[in-house]
């Protein structure tokens, strides 16, 4: 078994304790590939699907397709949403923008992808860039109605088993 393919069957382990762990705010809707490379995530939040006039509409259920390339994990996987969503890190085409391809660092696992796109659809401040957006009108709505921010707090529950307690005994 290949690098891709040790990091692929790692990567399904835990993002399958992720939502096993999570409390029914995510779900892995479909997958393809043994291991797989492509995944369809559900989210149970609360997000903005659009704008009605300076008003937000907000929906709880989204969808987002995540595809680990043929060079994954040396190459940034892409994200793109499936259900509408509106924010400044996320294209008119629903494409996620997930930072500077040069930037892209194979330790993140795609468990903290998941949770960094659901951190993205709650407009959480640690994840949302509007120095870099990619929908100036988002951007401009976010600008102008910080105070509202974050939409939601959903913690998704991190997948990372706490360290293993060592007990020291006097022989």
């Amino acid at each position: 078994m290949g690098i891709r393919e040790k990091r692929l069957e790692n990567d399904f382990k835990e993002l399958s304790q992720l939502v096993s762990n999570s409390g029914n705010t995510l779900a892995i809707s479909s997958t393809q590939g043994q291991p797989p490379y492509q995944y369809v995530i559900e989210y149970r939040c609360r997000g903005i699907e659009k704008l009605q006039g300076t008003e937000p509409v907000f929906s709880t259920n989204h969808r987002v397709e995540i595809n680990l390339g043929v060079n994954y994990p040396k190459e940034m996987p892409s994200a793109q949403f499936i259900t509408p969503i509106f924010h400044p890190n996320v294209y008119s085409s629903l494409k996620v923008c997930l930072g500077n391809e040069k930037k892209w660092t194979m330790a993140e696992t795609l468990s903290e992808l998941v949770i960094r796109i659901g951190k993205i659809i709650q407009y959480s401040n640690d994840v949302t860039n509007l120095a870099s957006a990619a929908n100036s009108e988002a951007k401009n709505w976010a600008e102008n109605n910080r105070r509202r921010l974050p939409v939601d707090t959903q913690s998704f529950k991190s997948a990372k088993k706490p360290s293993a307690t060592i007990v020291w005994n006097d022989f």
